[in-house]
This record gives C-alpha cells, structure tokens and sequence, in this order.
C-alpha cells in the first residue's frame, strides 16, 4: 500500500513538472531576459528602428528605406534625426510635411479624439535570425478604413480610453489591461490637423513606446479574458497616426 503510494506520488510530481515546461514554453524565450537587459534591447531596437523608417512624403506612413522600388529616398530625412525622447522615455517625432497646429489633448478622460492609424509591435530580440534587434514587426489593432483607403478616423480607439464594465471589473479587468496611458501622454505633444474625419489619411506624427511604457509584462484583455503571456508582453509599440478632431467629453 505504502509503495503504491509512492509510485503514485512520484507519477503525479513527473506529471506536474511536465505541464509546467509545457505552460514555460509558450512564453517567447526573449520575455525570460531580467528587466534591466530588456530595458537596454528595446531602446537598441528602437533606435535602429528610427534609423530604417522615414515619413513618405505623401501619406506620412512609416517607410523603410530602400523597401519601393525605383523610389530614390536617400533624400528623406530617418525618423532618428527629427525624433525626440520626453522625459518619461517615449518616443514621438511630427511629419515635416503634415504638422498639426490646432488644439491639444487635456486628458483621455476630459478629452475624446478621433484618429486615423496604423499600429504596430515588435518584442526586441538578440537572436541571430534577425538582422536588426526589432525583429518581426506584427500588426495591432489597425483599422479596417486604413486598409481598405477609407481613411476615416475612429472615435476614442481603446488602447486611449477603456473603461470596464460591471462584468468586466468583477472578472478583475482593469484599464491598464487594455489602455495605454502612456500613449496619452504621447499623444500630448501634437495638436490636431483641423481635418474632416472622413478625408483619406494623412499621418502627421509617430509614437513610439518602449515595452516598460506600454503592457511590459502586466496582464492583457483580450476582450473575453486576461492573459498573462499574450502577444504584447514584453512588447514595444509603434502609433503612426493623424489627429484631426477633438472634443471636449461629455459624462452621462
């Protein structure tokens, strides 16, 4: 009775080990790295990023050099050399040929925007598959008019203003799972284009926020529950954006 006691003990330990590895190898390798080292490759990765992209000149969109054929773009100038780093660390760098010079953002909770955008990460990387510490730049939350050319701004996206529900509080959903307020803080430092809402898009400005200004490794709402090791863990984001429209919030 004793020994099957054992052996069970012993299945039962072997078992729960091996779930465990199975549970540690879904976290990307480069989340593992002590916060200090994360700290310093982002901010490697991030200048190598503003070293590669410029504003096209005609629709502000991020750029990489030498990407379009035939397009002689040496003469642009790269985000690194009209980019500025506030003194919380985020990035942000104005179009030369698209300023805005209307209105500035008080606070998401006083202030409700539209903004045309495209949105993206990368989780920086020391691996030797990549030539560059930005990696794979992946896709988040971009929206469907600027892929489809509409252009049309979107009122308050939720990575700005989130607030939970009933249910969602509850559940223990909080705003800092979803919204970014460091994007906010950002967004700040322009004003807005005094464009309609429904013109095609012309990007006046970037973002960028390293991963210790953006979800670092805090739990993410993906919109039906947290997580603690989704996509954006450890990840830097990139807001490539025109502000044409605020309005002052209204509260019911």
């Amino acid at each position: 009775m004793i020994k099957k006691f054992f052996v069970t003990l012993i299945t039962c330990s072997i078992f729960l080990v091996s779930c465990n590895n199975d549970d540690d190898s879904s976290i990307n390798k480069e989340t593992r790295i002590p916060i200090e080292e994360r700290n310093a490759l982002d901010d490697e990765a991030i200048t190598q990023f503003l070293n590669d992209f410029y504003f096209n000149p005609t629709t502000g969109r991020l750029t990489k050099f030498d990407t379009i054929t035939g397009n002689d773009d040496d003469a642009y100038p790269a985000l690194k050399t009209i980019a500025k780093q506030d003194d919380l660390g985020i990035w942000y760098a104005e179009n030369p040929n698209h300023i805005g010079t209307g209105e500035s953002i008080v606070s998401n909770d006083s202030t409700s925007i539209y903004l045309s955008y495209i949105t993206s990460y990368f989780v920086a990387t020391n691996s030797t598959d990549y030539t560059r510490k930005y990696g794979d730049i992946g896709t988040y939350k971009n929206i469907t008019s600027i892929n489809t050319g509409d252009g049309s701004a979107l009122q308050d996206p939720d990575f700005y203003y989130f607030i939970p529900t009933a249910t969602e509080i509850k559940n223990g959903v909080k705003r800092e799972n979803l919204e970014l307020k460091n994007f906010v803080e950002g967004l700040k430092h322009f004003k807005t284009t005094d464009r309609a809402i429904t013109d095609l898009y012309n990007f006046q400005g970037v973002i960028i926020l390293p991963s210790r200004l953006a979800f670092a490794r805090n739990k993410y709402y993906t919109g039906s529950s947290l997580t603690d090791y989704s996509s954006y863990r450890d990840a830097s984001f990139i807001f490539n954006f025109e502000l044409p429209k605020i309005e002052k919030r209204t509260t019911e």
